[in-house]
């Protein structure tokens, strides 16, 4: 168990002592980080999955391995446990989400991510096999004491790359459960210095950009956040914002039907606007990065030029931090076809997405999920 100091939003100790509460109670071992990364290691917002790979793959031994590194969303590894990988992966989703909207947040601390995926863990029947999950695992009452923990700690906002401190310093902090204890941080920095994923940024050959989206795992997501949305809507008719939700409802629905990748992410994004626009304080609903509308929040805006054009963009923190360093960000990639038979950024296509930038372009939701609608009709 590692809970550094820097990412405890203000109460590592408390993380630390909640978390390690639940260890024992897993059926299998449990291994977690809530830790920043090495200047030289910088994976972006894929921190938290590299991570947790090259832990696995240096550990060597079987269990869960939770990560939430540098802010990136909390990643999962599960080796050699009753669960599939994918379906614990998409259970977390829906419990991540029932605790972001009990708290009114649409970005989990670190350590409540962290705590979510171990409390799914000891509640949630392992499955290796069978439909993807539609509903949360978590008790109303883990729900609830889950949202009144976040409601505790400092509000969480990646900080300024350029000003934060060595996250490696003497302000760390880690105790031992029945995970690795205080030898993780000497596996955490061998697994970070022979793990050549972590330094692409500073390769002489260049920044390597990660594959185009999973189709089996998109629609799975996609399925599942749509059901969660279709769940919202009988009781939220009276909601001012009720319309705009069910008409991105039928938005994603159709999505479902097409075997693109990327039309599966924009299902995904759909769904997820509309859930949020049900219960999010007043403001923009579709704050999403520009780049990779998966990416997390916070949110910040950029300049960036596309051809005669100067756009006010939407960005995450790592690819606002990427655009002001002149690099390119790690965007979301359209498969190659027809006369493009190599993958590109998805804003370089002429896609109802490019058009649009998930949404990050139109001026609300309903906005969004009507262009989307006409582009379907276009294509029957």
């Amino acid at each position: 168990m590692l809970v550094q100091q820097t990412w405890g939003s203000g109460d590592a100790a408390g993380t630390d002592e909640r978390i390690t509460a639940l260890l024992p109670q897993a059926p299998f071992d449990v291994r977690v980080a809530v830790v920043g990364t090495p200047e030289d290691a910088q994976s972006g917002t894929d921190a938290s999955r590299y991570l947790a790979s090259a832990l696995a793959r240096r550990i060597g031994e079987p269990g869960l391995y939770v990560v939430v590194a540098d802010g990136a969303p909390v990643a999962i590894r599960a080796v050699d446990t009753p669960w599939d990988e994918t379906l614990l992966s998409l259970q977390r989703y829906r419990d991540l989400d029932a605790v972001e909207a009990a708290s009114g947040e649409d970005v989990l601390s670190p350590g409540v991510q962290a705590e979510v995926v171990v409390r799914t863990a000891v509640e949630a029947t392992p499955t290796s096999e069978g439909e993807s999950a539609t509903t949360t695992s978590l008790s109303p009452g883990t729900v609830r004491d889950l949202a009144e923990r976040e409601a505790q700690l400092q509000p969480f906002e990646l900080p300024d790359y350029d000003d934060r401190p060595d996250p490696w310093g003497a302000g760390a902090r880690w105790a031992a459960g029945t995970t690795v204890g205080a030898g993780l941080l000497v596996l955490l920095l061998q697994s970070l210095a022979g793990w050549p994923g972590w330094r692409r940024r500073t390769s002489t050959a260049g920044p390597a950009r990660p594959a185009p989206p999973d189709p089996a795992t998109a629609r799975a997501e996609a399925e599942s956040s749509l059901a969660a949305l279709s769940r919202q809507l009988p009781s939220s008719t009276g909601h001012p914002r009720h319309e705009q939700a069910a008409r991105a409802r039928d938005a994603a629905d159709l999505l479902l039907a097409s075997d693109d990748a990327v039309d599966l992410v924009g299902a995904l994004v759909l769904a997820r606007a509309g859930q949020r626009v049900l219960r999010r304080r007043p403001g923009a609903p579709l704050a999403a990065c520009f780049f990779d509308p998966r990416h997390p929040g916070p949110h910040q805006q950029v300049e960036e030029r596309y051809g005669d054009a100067d756009l006010t963009l939407t960005a995450c923190r790592v690819c606002a931090r990427d655009v002001a360093a002149g690099l390119e960000p790690d965007a979301l990639l359209e498969p190659g076809r027809g006369v493009v038979p190599r993958s590109r950024p998805y804003y370089e296509g002429d896609s109802v997405w490019a058009r649009t930038g998930f949404g990050t372009l139109s001026p609300d939701l309903d906005t969004f999920a009507g262009d989307v609608l006409a582009d379907l009709d276009r294509r029957r």
